[in-house]
């Protein structure tokens, strides 16, 4: 309510009429950000949106650059750009997949009809989870008749059941654990070509990951060396 600094119930002719009262005080609809939710339905999304160009203003961010302002500053100054770089359908085609803190079942199920069609191609799915989720482990799709009266299908191929936070430490275990396949097999494992050209400072990160220490990586994570090393097994056939 204004002026008051805690929170109130109050009905909903008031709530709109402060809205109201909000919209139209101001100088240009431009004034004005329409910030959407990522849980909201579509059908909630299009209305909100009609509203909001009814109004006179295409300002209209949505979580995917208010939430992820961070991640999408630290993915530009390690990837050189702040947001995703594949599409379903390079999903589609992957020999092998790592699925990291994500929850596809109740979070975007959309992708996980895209994971069933990698699965069907021959592809590999890592999970990586603090919580295992059922999506993962078995999704009917209710698409096709198969998905409806079969079994479904296994999506995650390896589940790690991971503390929370300890993904950095898992990826700096396998990228020990690489390099060290690298230094059995010289030339086998790494893409040098690559690296050379769309990298910097290699070396260095390669030093530190040979520093990693597995005692360090167990309490992080919880898992154990040789269940990281299985994972290492996915990436070196892929």
């Amino acid at each position: 309510w204004p002026g008051s600094d805690h929170y109130e119930p109050i009905g909903w002719n008031d709530a709109l009429g402060v809205l109201a009262q909000e919209l139209k005080g101001l100088d240009s609809p431009d004034e004005a950000a329409f910030y959407t939710s990522g849980r909201a339905s579509n059908e909630a999304a299009f209305v909100f949106q009609l509203f909001a160009r009814a109004l006179g203003t295409n300002n209209l961010p949505d979580c995917s650059n208010m939430c992820h302002e961070s991640s999408g500053f630290a993915l530009n100054e390690t990837l050189g750009v702040g947001k995703g770089t594949v599409s379903l359908d390079d999903l589609h085609h992957a020999d092998l997949i790592f699925l990291v803190g994500q929850n596809p079942g109740s979070n975007h199920p959309r992708q996980l009809s895209a994971l069933e069609e990698a699965k069907r191609k021959g592809g590999r799915i890592v999970a990586v989870n603090p919580l295992p989720e059922a999506g993962l482990r078995r999704f009917k799709n209710p698409q096709k008749p198969s998905g409806v009266l079969g079994r479904g299908t296994q999506i995650a191929d390896r589940f790690l059941h991971i503390k929370p936070g300890g993904d950095l430490a898992l990826f700096q275990a396998l990228n020990r654990l690489l390099l060290e396949a690298e230094d059995a097999r010289p030339g086998t494992v790494l893409d040098h070509d690559f690296i050379d050209a769309h990298t910097s400072g290699f070396e260095e990160f390669a030093r530190h990951a040979r520093t990693v220490d597995w005692d360090d990586v167990r309490a992080a994570t919880g898992l154990t060396r040789q269940e990281i090393e299985k994972v290492r097994d996915e990436v070196l056939v892929a």
